[in-house]
C-alpha cells in the first residue's frame, strides 16, 4: 500500500483508544474485512441519523411493519445474557429466524411453523429507517458468524444439567455478544421512538460468572 493509499479516506476508520488497541493486538480476529464492515455500518448509521433529523414520514404502513419487527425481537435470544442461554443451538436458530423475518416478513416458531406474515424491510418507505434495519440485519449476521467460530474453536463450555449455563473462555467475546445485541435493540428502539410507537426495553439480569 502506497503512502497516499494509506492516508486516504477509504483506509480510515475512527476508533476510541480502547478499541484501537484491541484491534492492533489481535489482527487475526479483527481482520481487514471485518473492519470494512464496521466502517460501512457506522457510515450507514450516521447517514440514517442525518436523514432522520428532517421531518419523519408518518406513513402508517411503515408503522405497521415496525410493530411487526418489534414482535420479531421479543424473544429470549435478545433478553438473556449469552452465558444464560438455554441452548446455543436454539439461540443461533432464533437469530436466523429473526434475520428471515426482517428480510421476508415471515415470522416462524422454533419448529418452523409460520405464526405471522408481513413484509420484509425492503418495503419500508422511510429511507433512514430502512437503512437502520439493514444495519441491524448485518449485525445479526455477524452474531451468527462469530457464534459459529466460537463453537468450532471450542471457546466456551457448559455447566449444569437441565438449565445449562455457558462459560466463555474469552471474556471479551462474551461481552461482545451481549453488547452487540444491546446495540441492536437500541437501534430498533430509536426507529420506534422516531415513529412514535413502543419499542423494546429488556431488563438485564445481574447474574454473571
Amino acid at each position: 500500500m502506497s503512502p497516499e493509499e494509506r492516508k486516504s479516506a477509504e483506509n480510515e476508520i475512527w476508533l476510541c483508544q480502547s478499541c484501537s488497541k484491541l484491534i492492533d493486538d489481535d489482527i487475526i480476529r479483527y481482520n481487514v474485512d471485518l473492519l470494512y464492515i464496521w466502517k460501512e455500518n457506522a457510515e450507514r448509521l450516521a447517514i440514517a441519523e442525518l436523514q432522520s433529523a428532517s421531518p419523519v414520514s408518518t406513513n402508517n404502513k411503515d408503522k405497521v411493519l415496525l410493530r411487526f419487527y418489534v414482535q420479531c425481537f421479543d424473544r429470549p435470544a435478545f433478553q438473556d445474557r449469552i452465558s444464560q442461554e438455554g441452548r446455543i443451538e436454539d439461540f443461533d436458530q432464533a437469530i436466523e429466524d429473526t434475520i428471515i423475518a426482517l428480510n421476508t416478513g415471515v415470522l416462524r416458531t422454533q419448529d418452523g411453523v409460520i405464526i405471522k406474515q408481513s413484509e420484509g424491510k425492503s418495503a419500508i418507505i422511510n429511507h433512514a429507517w430502512r437503512e437502520k434495519l439493514n444495519t441491524i440485519t448485518d449485525m445479526l449476521v455477524a452474531l451468527r458468524k462469530r457464534l459459529k467460530i466460537a463453537k468450532d474453536e471450542n471457546l466456551y463450555s457448559t455447566y449444569g444439567k437441565g438449565e445449562v449455563m455457558y462459560c466463555f473462555y474469552d471474556q471479551e467475546l462474551e461481552t461482545w455478544f451481549d453488547l452487540t445485541r444491546e446495540e441492536i435493540i437500541k437501534i430498533l428502539s430509536s426507529i420506534c421512538q422516531e415513529a412514535g410507537i413502543s419499542g423494546l426495553h429488556f431488563p438485564r439480569l445481574p447474574y454473571r460468572w
